[in-house]
């Protein structure tokens, strides 16, 4: 299948639903739905059949295939969620969900396909954003979590070495596991504010130093792995990445002398990296 017929996307997190459809280079966004991931599971599954019909609707009867992007754990070839101690999807742990995504829209029988939501943030952003032009791309997703995906040339590359790329964020550190303390949801934890509340909150004058101290630890963390797998530039996406400019000073300083530079496709990247990866590369 080509990317120059539509595919509609999801791109799930643990805070929101993003939709689109991708046609060739182009993504067009759709309507965000909460994602309310730590609520019962036909709540969850809901939310999902929610998504995928505003998506489908996107492009109407032109949708050749839904491509969906998620956290993991997740069996994306089975389809089957295995999220568990990561405070979000818990309730759907052990799902099938192209079974149940089937059950509550009209997709009928167009293919679904599930990709990892690091890989496909990552290729999103070494193809078309801020990773265009390096050769050997980290992209690290700060958000409910903390995502990682490494990509040569815009391919992706699942392991260095012992090194798993998408289990760095299982790694600890001197203030405790890097997903629990590293993410958007540490920052809030540090902030003592909800994470609804977190883009005022990391705006106000009074949370400067937490939040340049919270980048100087991201880049303390990430300067011995983008030395580990040899990475010619990091980029910082994820929700957190909009306040960039308030932690982004301190995370350089430490990652140097790696460039690191923000993403740049917002919502878009996850979207085109995950119709890419779904129906434009080869399963792995």
């Amino acid at each position: 299948m080509m990317l120059t017929e539509p595919i509609a996307v999801l791109d799930v997190g643990g805070s929101f639903i993003k939709t689109g459809v991708v046609r060739g280079a182009a993504v067009e966004l759709g309507a965000t739905f909460p994602a309310l991931s730590t609520a019962a599971a036909e709540v969850v599954l809901g939310q999902l059949a929610s998504a995928t019909t505003a998506a489908l609707g996107l492009g109407g009867d032109s949708i050749v295939g839904l491509a969906i992007s998620v956290p993991g754990p997740f069996d994306i070839r089975a389809g089957v969620a295995l999220m568990s101690d990561v405070h979000k999807f818990e309730s759907i742990y052990e799902f099938e969900l192209r079974h149940e995504i089937r059950a509550r829209t009209a997709i009928a029988d167009l293919p679904i396909e599930f990709v990892h939501d690091n890989d496909a943030a990552g290729v999103g952003e070494a193809r078309a954003g801020a990773g265009v032009g390096y050769g050997r791309v980290l992209t690290i997703t700060l958000g409910t979590g903390v995502g990682s995906c490494l990509t040569e040339r815009g391919q992706l590359v699942d392991k260095v070495g012992d090194l798993t790329i998408e289990l760095l964020a299982m790694r600890p550190t001197e203030w405790g596991r890097a997903d629990d303390v590293l993410s958007a949801r540490g920052l809030a934890k540090r902030l003592n504010v909800a994470m609804a509340d977190l883009p005022q909150a990391v705006a106000d004058p009074s949370s400067y130093e937490i939040v340049a101290d919270h980048g100087h630890r991201v880049g303390t963390f990430l300067s011995p792995v983008a030395k580990e797998v040899d990475a010619d530039v990091v980029v910082i996406g994820g929700g957190l990445s909009a306040a960039f400019d308030r932690f982004g000073p301190s995370l350089r300083e430490a990652l140097h002398p790696v460039e690191c530079l923000p993403a740049t496709l917002g919502a878009r990247g996850p979207l085109l990296g995950a119709a890419q990866l779904a129906f434009s590369t080869p399963h792995r």
